[in-house]
């Protein structure tokens, strides 16, 4: 047995799969404890409300985030992992990926300025607003997906610990009034920002990539050619941010407060879904027969992962600060949310995409984000926060649950 295992762990997939997920792993949650660790600090300084004109800001970009994204994520890597050894076509997916994004970002700002001057309650925090936007520029021009394409996260995943324990550092240093809340956005945004350009400074020299010009033509026959993916990817907003930001309008900037830093707490489960989503994509991508092992194990793994977090969920409460009657509700209804999304990432992203099913994973999305968006409404103002959490977690059990059946459709074929 003990030989079995030395041979598998001897295999160059299997070794470059694991030096992936453990990079990945820092990355990710370097970018989700930290943050989680200036919470209890924030919210002892900033207070609720403070922290609340922070988690609508970071709503609001939220949306425009997934424009520039416009799965890229999926369609780039995908690209990248079939196309990695050939140093002409890197570069054509390279360009055409980031000039598309440039392009979506330029018009995402106009449109985000446009709504702070439209809405008084933007207006009145358009120095917050614009600093996050410093946060929207430097997410949309990280080059994630071409190291996940060419399967290596090693590179980076230092140069971005050091710019996000300065982030963290910069929390306890700089914040320490209510009145420094504005701080947050800047500090996060500037990291943000310099994670990207070294990382573009790195992807020049390591990969001799260049930057060709791509016609507009081409780039519009791209992002037309990524529009089932986009509308996957951008689609959970309606259910899943538009909830969040609900909350904000309806209930005010403390309730906003109160559930960002709930779900800020069960973003740890979020983020381990997503590293392992992230680190296996590429690899199931060539490697299709190994998709039912690996269904199999990550299933229960991350079963097990929930109970525990929803089991240890009061003493996290306890050291955070949240005390709010219904928190603990609040977390149980939204962890159970997020074990049905670890099932959609598994049998969409790992599965149906692969495999070219873009579209069908399109209309499944779709559909259920359009439920959740018509129920977000009625369920906050009858329910409150609460009823937030069982809009967020119903729409993602449907997701689970439809995508399963498709893959046990399509795998009968």
């Amino acid at each position: 047995m003990s030989k079995k295992f030395f041979i598998i762990f001897q295999s160059k997939e299997v070794r470059r799969l694991l030096e992936n997920f453990f990079s990945l792993s820092i990355l990710k949650l370097v970018n989700a404890i930290l943050p989680f660790v200036t919470l209890p600090y924030l919210i002892k300084v900033l207070g609720f409300e403070h922290y609340g004109a922070i988690v609508l800001a970071l709503s609001l970009i939220t949306y425009f985030q997934a424009v520039t994204d416009y799965g890229f994520n999926l369609s780039a890597t995908r690209e990248i992992a079939k196309h990695r050894h050939s140093n002409n076509q890197l570069s054509y997916i390279y360009s055409k990926t980031i000039l598309s994004k440039i392009i979506l970002l330029i018009i995402s700002l106009l449109f985000i300025f446009l709504l702070i001057f439209s809405i008084p309650q933007f207006r009145d925090d358009l120095l917050i607003y614009s600093l996050m936007c410093l946060m929207l520029i430097g997410q949309t021009l990280f080059p994630e997906w071409f190291f996940r394409g060419v399967e290596q996260m090693r590179y980076i995943t230092i140069l971005d610990l050091i710019v996000k324990v300065g982030f963290t550092l910069g929390v306890f240093f700089l914040i320490k009034k209510s009145e420094d809340y504005w701080l947050y956005p800047l500090l996060y945004g500037v990291g943000f920002l310099i994670t990207s350009i070294i990382a573009h400074i790195f992807i020049f020299k390591k990969y001799q990539i260049n930057l060709i010009f791509v016609s507009l033509k081409k780039i519009s026959r791209n992002l037309k050619k990524n529009l089932s993916l986009f509308i996957n990817q951008f689609m959970p907003n309606f259910y899943n941010n538009t909830t969040t930001f609900l909350i904000g309008m309806l209930l005010g900037n403390n309730a906003a407060g109160v559930f960002g830093a709930i779900r800020q707490i069960i973003n740890i489960l979020s983020v381990f879904n997503a590293v392992v989503s992230m680190v296996f994509f590429p690899y199931l991508v060539r490697k299709k027969e190994k998709f039912y092992l690996f269904s199999k194990f990550y299933l229960i793994g991350f079963f097990v992962l929930t109970i525990f977090i929803v089991l240890i969920h009061p003493l996290i409460f306890k050291w955070v600060g949240v005390v709010n009657e219904g928190s603990s509700l609040i977390f149980t209804i939204l962890s159970f949310g997020v074990f049905f999304i670890a099932v959609y990432s598994l049998y969409s992203t790992n599965y149906l995409i692969p495999r070219g099913y873009d579209k069908i994973v399109m209309k499944n999305t779709f559909l259920i984000s359009i439920f959740g968006l018509i129920t977000s409404y009625p369920l906050i103002n009858f329910f409150g926060a609460i009823g937030g959490a069982i809009n967020i977690a119903i729409a993602q059990f449907l997701m689970g649950i439809s995508s399963l059946f498709y893959y046990l459709k399509i795998n009968k074929k």
